[in-house]
């Protein structure tokens, strides 16, 4: 049963207060030539040209959207390997809220320098320890804690990305969402499945980080999760039990892929579409020539390109011998 506060109708309203503050970003057809090659007609969805350069400005924005005059006041804090922590910082400049942000001491120097540049008060922390340091800041000093892949108001942010795909689309038959700590798949996915009840929904994580699959398996989110994939935007250290819930309610199907896979399909996207992605953002494609290979032929397979933070060093280091 889906939740009242992401039910279409409902996200309908919340997508409607977000959409001054956002970019609709385009659903693109590829060509015949790739649609044979991947054999599905394939779409994509360019949610990494979104503000902040990912999906997550989503659920920051709605956060700071439903903050009280006393919490604007206080401030906002959150953390991340980079994404939600440039999106938060992205949603605090644009609104003027004072915040702390803790971001990963691993994360490379392009995050470390567009947080720096949103006038964001950064911090920078160790990644084990990274959500008790913003729990502190939460709780001791008072700020609203942004999560970055939980909670009502995060969810319905990437709530807001499944409706916009339900404006862009007339038919989709199945569709593929990187799978980091879990919020992405579970908002799209529940407005999909209520909007294409016949899609499937399907989940991809790196073999290193597969902390949603294992949950699944177990029934129950874990609180603890072995990371080790260049894929560090989902590298989620645990899962939570509301996004979870969601989760495992609106899956079909998790498949995972590798590092090495990951590289091939950023060489593979800038040599055909001329645009340099990280590794997150093309999991996806990595399961289509993967474990997802020849599985859709003749049916709309929609994938979410959900974000890009990398800069051409990064990207030509991981790529270099693909």
């Amino acid at each position: 049963m889906t939740p009242e506060e992401i039910d279409y109708l409902e996200i309908e309203k919340v997508y409607k207060k977000l959409s001054p503050y956002i970019i609709k970003t385009p659903v693109v057809k590829n060509s015949s030539y790739l649609d044979d090659f991947f054999n599905t007609n394939l779409f994509l969805k360019l949610e990494f040209l979104q503000h902040s350069g990912c999906f997550k400005a989503r659920g920051a924005i709605n956060n700071v959207l439903n903050l009280t005059d006393d919490e604007k006041k206080n401030g906002i804090t959150a953390v991340s390997a980079g994404n939600h922590a440039i999106a938060s910082s992205y949603a605090a400049d644009k609104f003027s809220i004072k915040n702390k942000i803790f971001l990963y001491d691993s994360a490379n120097q392009y995050r470390l320098n567009k947080v720096k540049s949103l006038n964001a008060n950064l911090f920078l922390t160790d990644p084990h320890s990274a959500f008790k340091e913003t729990e502190k800041a939460s709780k001791i000093d008072g700020y609203y804690f942004i999560h970055p892949f939980d909670g009502k108001f995060t969810i319905q942010g990437t709530a807001s990305l499944g409706f916009e795909i339900c404006q862009q689309i007339e038919n989709i038959d199945n569709i593929i969402i990187s799978v980091g700590g879990g919020g992405l798949i579970a908002g799209v996915g529940s407005i999909i499945r209520q909007k294409f009840p016949h899609c499937k929904i399907i989940g991809v994580e790196p073999e290193g980080a597969k902390g949603l699959s294992d949950s699944i398996k177990n029934n129950k989110p874990l609180t603890k999760v072995n990371i080790n994939s260049i894929a560090d935007s989902l590298c989620a250290p645990l899962h939570m039990p509301y996004s979870f819930s969601i989760c495992k309610n609106v899956i079909n199907q998790m498949v995972t892929v590798s590092d090495q896979e990951m590289k091939k399909s950023m060489k593979f996207m800038f040599e055909h579409f001329k645009v340099a992605l990280e590794p997150a953002c093309v999991a996806g494609i990595a399961a289509l020539t993967g474990h997802l290979k020849n599985k859709f032929q003749n049916q709309n397979t929609l994938i979410i390109l959900c974000g890009s933070n990398i800069d051409m060093q990064n990207w030509t280091e991981l790529t270099r011998d693909q």
